[in-house]
């Protein structure tokens, strides 16, 4: 046991140097590695010189076009950063409403199949790097994990295939969406694995108001000429108790990033634990994460359900939870990840001790990146610079500053300058990063939840903060 812990301790301790690096020194270091001709970029200050003055308040993007499907089922509002949908299942049927959602799509954005469809081959050549032309273990995979999902999502799918007027069936990169293509889309993270994110949240003396203000990044595979970025889209599903507002695609019922109309925020946050991928008898963490956020009202018991559920979802991963109250990372470790020994399902707060070679040295926020933290859990640290620099950089910036404005928070999250890669590999390890497609932030002491949009332009330094829904605020004075 001591001399793991020595060699976990010298792993942390190289990719420390790497930090202290690319925060502190400031003249060239030669070439990444032996074969590289070109030098690298300084190490040192990363910080763009784009400006962009901030304040606490979202901007309101510029309505293009609205309209309604019949019954008003689902009506559209198309603006100049995000697609704004809101479906009715409180007058409708799941089926209806996702036949409402099919025709708006093909009445406001008819390019969308021939969007998804080659998006979807990328994501699943990526996970079946030795595939062929026969794509049967991918129908299997899709089948196993669509029929595990409540019949409640499957009928807005199936409604959704309809409305879009699918008529072609099987998985085949033909340039014509098939049902079953637009059933994989429907569970990306789930079955093909493509996410890594970071989240942080703030509150008590970490914040000017006392109120917590929390911040979620989004890195997702952009797809080819950035196709994913032109279908950002804010869905409001409205029904009754179980309303909630969901952050990702055109198209999909799944949630990648939602808010709750109480105000609980999840946000799924991969991690890996060396475990093979299983779908037999697993089912959808993502739409887990919906079905979370629909039945419980504070971040505690969402995120408790997450923990619950674990053994049940296809591969490891984290959630990122808060509620204004609250905050959590729900260390999810799948059923044969923990049977081998390589973790457990927790919930860790900004109290569970996490690994002794890591410092979080600020009271009152709680940080997650791509890797479990609980002392004693799977260590996907441990030499990994992309965990333990993003880790070290939050540290960095949330202690340097005493407390947080929404303003701030922009500051500090989009200080870096985007493009820090050298031949297509990384120089330096960036919060903001070149895959980052959404960075969500919410006030719970005014409500506000404000989204930066990666358009097809790609990402930069200096985005937009889009208001895209107000919630109930929740204050310090309310505990």
């Amino acid at each position: 046991m001591k001399s793991k812990r020595m060699h976990k301790s010298k792993l942390i301790s190289a990719a420390l140097i790497l930090t202290s690096l690319t925060l502190t020194a400031c003249n060239p270091v030669g070439t990444i590695k032996s074969g590289l001709d070109a030098p690298v970029h300084p190490i040192g200050n990363y910080d763009t010189k784009e400006e962009m003055v901030y304040s606490d308040a979202g901007k309101i993007a510029g309505v293009i076009n609205e309209f309604a499907t019949p019954g008003g089922i689902c009506k559209v509002r198309l603006t100049d950063a995000y697609f704004d949908v809101t479906l009715d299942e409180e007058n409708a049927t799941p089926y209806e409403a996702g036949y409402s959602y099919g025709v708006a799509i093909n009445m406001m954005y008819p390019e969308y199949t021939s969007i998804l469809e080659p998006y979807l081959f990328e994501n699943i050549l990526a996970a079946f790097p030795t595939i062929e032309d026969d794509y049967t273990p991918v129908q299997i995979r899709m089948e196993g994990l669509f029929s595990s999902l409540d019949e409640h999502y499957r009928e807005e799918i199936k409604g959704l295939a309809d409305g879009l007027n699918l008529t072609k069936h099987g998985i085949r990169p033909d340039g014509i969406l098939s049902v079953e293509e637009l059933m994989v889309g429907q569970m990306v993270p789930d079955a093909l694995r493509h996410t890594a994110c970071s989240g942080l949240s703030l509150w008590g003396e970490k914040t000017d108001t006392h109120d917590m203000i929390a911040v979620r990044c989004l890195e997702w595979s952009l797809g080819s000429e950035n196709s994913m970025c032109k279908v950002n889209t804010v869905l409001h599903i409205k029904n009754h108790e179980k309303s909630i507002t969901s952050i990702g695609f055109l198209g999909l019922f799944d949630v990648i990033s939602g808010v709750s109309d109480d105000g609980v925020m999840a946000a799924m946050i991969d991690q890996y634990t060396e475990q093979a991928f299983e779908y037999e008898g697993k089912t959808c963490y993502s739409f887990a994460i919906r079905k979370a956020l629909e039945e419980y009202t504070t971040a505690k018991d969402v995120a408790s359900y997450m923990v619950k559920n674990s053994g049940n979802f296809t591969i490891s991963h984290n959630v990122m939870v808060t509620d204004g109250k609250e905050s959590y990372c729900a260390e999810d470790i799948c059923e044969s990840a923990r049977l081998a020994g390589k973790g457990f399902p927790l919930l860790r707060d900004s109290n569970t001790p996490i690994f002794r070679e890591l410092s979080w040295d600020s009271p009152d926020s709680l940080c997650i990146v791509n890797a479990t933290l609980t002392r004693g859990n799977f260590d996907a640290m441990s030499g990994v610079s992309n965990n333990v620099v993003r880790f070290e950089k939050y540290n960095k910036w949330v202690k340097e500053t005493p407390s947080f404005t929404v303003k701030a928070v922009k500051d500090m999250m989009t200080q870096e300058i985007v493009e820090t890669d050298l031949n297509g590999i990384p120089v330096v390890q960036n919060v903001h990063r070149d895959n980052l497609t959404q960075m969500i932030i919410i006030d719970y002491h005014s409500g506000s939840v404000q989204v930066a949009f990666t358009g097809p332009e790609g990402v930069v330094d200096k985005p937009l903060f889009y208001e895209v829904v107000k919630i109930p605020p929740i204050s310090v004075k309310e505990r």
